[in-house]
């Protein structure tokens, strides 16, 4: 009966640890010591958005958040090298309507296909922008 319940511990532990995903797998930026609201972070994610411009990467909807009255998409940003947090500001909601009016909800969790971002600032903070994309892919 102990080495069923030690069995049982054994599997749980591996299947917690497994499951643990670490925003940021390179870059300076993403070693875990610096919030995806740094500037470090954001200048990281500025260099490996444009040197994956080619369709690299995958941008996963988290949620939407207004923040000191802007609008933002929450997104996680996925590729070979590059697993990280990131928030877009959206001024034009051009295919972004329904997301809009609904607050984002049911969109969580959808990939932004093809999602087109400006950067400005790259070199102090970067601010990423909503530009454009393909489709919304639930």
């Amino acid at each position: 009966m102990k080495c069923i319940n030690l069995l049982i511990i054994l599997v749980l532990v591996i299947i917690v640890t497994s499951c643990k995903q670490t925003p940021g797998k390179s870059g300076e930026g993403f070693n875990g010591h610096n919030a995806p609201a740094s500037p470090i972070y954001k200048r990281e994610l500025a260099k490996q958005i444009e040197s994956n411009n080619n369709g690299g990467l995958t941008y996963i909807f988290n949620k939407y958040v207004k923040i000191e009255g802007k609008d933002y998409l929450d997104i996680i940003i996925r590729g070979d090298e590059i697993e990280a947090k990131g928030l877009i500001l959206v001024k034009n909601w051009h295919k972004l309507e329904n997301l809009k009016r609904t607050g984002g909800k049911g969109y969580s969790g959808a990939e932004l296909r093809n999602l087109e971002l400006d950067i400005i600032d790259r070199d102090a903070e970067p601010v990423f922008i909503y530009k454009d994309l393909e489709e919304i892919v639930d």
